[in-house]
């Protein structure tokens, strides 16, 4: 069923009976009967579902919608309407303002988050969507958190080539979904792109970076990383790279010489979650490509008078 409303909101649900996939105590709705011109001028109040899962409604009384659906909901209303003999073929629309049970909340590493109406069983490629879809810092690994006692289930959601059965893995009214970051490392400095880069590929700050398009690389090494930077400027001091890593709470500083690493006379390092690359400039070079810079000006207005 595809949802024919688009807010939900997270409500403050008594601790009463459970209804695990439908309307529950707290929800809000809206009631809109067709059949009474004198309820249709303007929008309807927000009903309150009650602890015992009733709600009392002009004309129809009180009706149970308690573990119903929207759609079974209008079913009950429709049902009370008639049984009161106040209308032969009554129609009404019941409207969700907020639930509980009837949403899928939805965190970590998407684009919209937030909570996604649901109200039947529905493939996670859906629910990802109707979250804005995923991130390009988000790993490849989506939680979905049930009620009650069922263990949550772990999906391996490749961004790029994502599974027929990752796809269609069924999400439930009432579940929660969090989709993990990826680690990343930063590069600053005398680079090309300095930035936040994911440990699976690479965009930097700045750039515009579609859904897919990260190659999944494991074990990133420094000159890997460099790569996914742009490289280094003219002006880096090659000799004096450092690498600033976090352990055991204490940032350790490490000296990294690009000039034998390119070589291959060192071991390329492989980096770490939150490790912090910097490239720092060389006064020589920076002189020396000061003063390139400034005779090819003179150069050039030289030969313009001339």
């Amino acid at each position: 069923m595809v949802p024919r409303l688009v807010c939900a909101q997270d409500a403050q649900v008594p601790a009463m009976q459970d209804y695990t996939a439908g309307l529950a105590p707290g929800d809000q709705i809206q009631v809109h009967f067709y059949d009474f011109p004198e309820l249709l001028a303007g929008a309807p109040q927000p009903i309150v579902v009650r602890g015992d899962g009733m709600v009392h409604l002009p004309y129809a009384g009180s009706v149970k919608v308690g573990g119903l659906s929207p759609d079974g909901a209008e079913e009950a209303i429709e049902e009370a309407l008639r049984n009161k003999g106040i209308v032969k073929d009554p129609s009404v629309a019941v409207v969700i303002v907020s639930s509980n049970n009837l949403s899928v909340s939805v965190t970590g590493e998407v684009k919209l988050p937030h909570a996604v109406p649901l109200y039947a069983p529905t493939p996670l490629s859906y629910v990802i969507q109707q979250a804005g879809g995923i991130t390009s810092l988000a790993s490849s690994h989506l939680t979905i958190i049930h009620r009650k006692d069922q263990l949550p289930t772990s999906v391996d959601f490749d961004i790029d080539h994502p599974s027929a059965e990752a796809l269609n893995t069924l999400v439930n009214p009432g579940d929660a979904i969090e989709v993990s970051r990826q680690g990343v490392f930063f590069v600053v400095g005398e680079v090309q792109r300095p930035g936040v880069y994911p440990m699976g590929g690479g965009y930097s700050l700045g750039q515009v970076s579609s859904i897919g398009g990260m190659g999944v690389v494991k074990n990133m090494t420094m000159l890997e990383a460099l790569t996914q930077a742009g490289g280094i400027t003219q002006i880096a001091a090659r000799s004096r790279t450092i690498l600033l890593r976090t352990v055991g709470g204490k940032r350790e500083a490490v000296t990294v010489d690009l000039v034998k690493l390119e070589k291959g006379e060192i071991a390329d390092p492989l980096l770490h979650q939150d490790d912090v690359i910097y490239v720092p400039s060389s006064f020589i070079r920076n002189q020396t490509n000061n003063l390139f810079q400034t005779v090819v000006t003179a150069l050039a207005a030289y030969t313009y008078l001339k």
